[in-house]
């Protein structure tokens, strides 16, 4: 009888161990990328503002841009850049949600 102990816990263990493995792993988006992963990503400032009316912003991301960004601007480049460009102070959205992201770091910032 001793011996079935040994066997018994074996086979648990055998059992929990399969039922771990046997779960999808499920993968979800970062927060606020809910987009289609076939949508173009874009770049927002963490504060709100846009280089469209700003010279010296504009150029400051071309420069923060040139730094992180090592292949052309395909989606897989700019995730692969998403770590150095956040160090920098932008955020990487769905270009349909950009102009509302925008929106919603400048009433954080206060503007």
């Amino acid at each position: 009888m001793n011996h079935r102990i040994p066997a018994l816990i074996a086979v648990l263990a055998a059992v929990g161990l399969a039922g771990c493995m046997s779960r999808p792993v499920q993968v979800s988006a970062p927060p606020g990328l809910s987009a289609p992963s076939n949508e173009p990503l874009t770049w927002v400032r963490k504060d709100g503002q846009s280089g469209r009316a700003n010279p010296a912003l504009a150029d400051q991301f071309a420069a923060d841009r040139a730094d992180c960004v090592r292949a052309p601007g395909d989606n897989a480049a700019l995730r692969e850049a998403e770590a150095c460009m956040a160090n920098r102070g932008y955020a990487l959205v769905p270009a349909s949600q950009a102009a509302a992201r925008a929106a919603q770091y400048r009433r954080m910032a206060g503007y």
